[in-house]
């Protein structure tokens, strides 16, 4: 089982995500905004990250930016979850840190999938 750090100011998108990576088996640790997922990074052995960019008090950038330069757990796999899609969006994304890039609307089944071959445990 993998603990998945989900990042999203929506509440309902993020309870969904919640609800589908723990019926993966995975636990989860939840996000409002980009200063609690740094603060959740910090206080919990996170083994994965799904983030959206456009938060309050940190962007989802800034955050990968952080946990990149950071030494825990600084090469986690992270996937940036957004409604911005546009290529340079994508492309900002990927340059941050970012290791895969999808856009809202998004198939559950496959940002579960992509957690669950991504996931680093131990």
């Amino acid at each position: 089982m993998a603990t998945v750090l989900v990042a999203d100011d929506d509440p309902d998108i993020r309870y969904l995500l919640e609800v589908n990576l723990q019926l993966s088996g995975h636990e989860v640790v939840s996000a409002g905004d980009g200063r609690e997922a740094l603060r959740a990074h910090a206080d919990h052995e996170v083994d994965v990250a799904v983030l959206d960019v456009s938060m309050p008090d940190a962007t989802g950038l800034e955050v990968i930016r952080s946990i990149r330069h950071g030494d825990r757990r600084a090469a986690i796999p992270i996937v940036l979850l957004t409604a911005l899609a546009h290529p340079d969006d994508r492309e900002r994304g990927l340059a941050a840190g970012a290791d895969d890039y999808m856009t809202k609307p998004f198939s559950m089944r496959s940002l579960c999938s992509w957690v669950d071959r991504h996931a680093v445990t131990g």
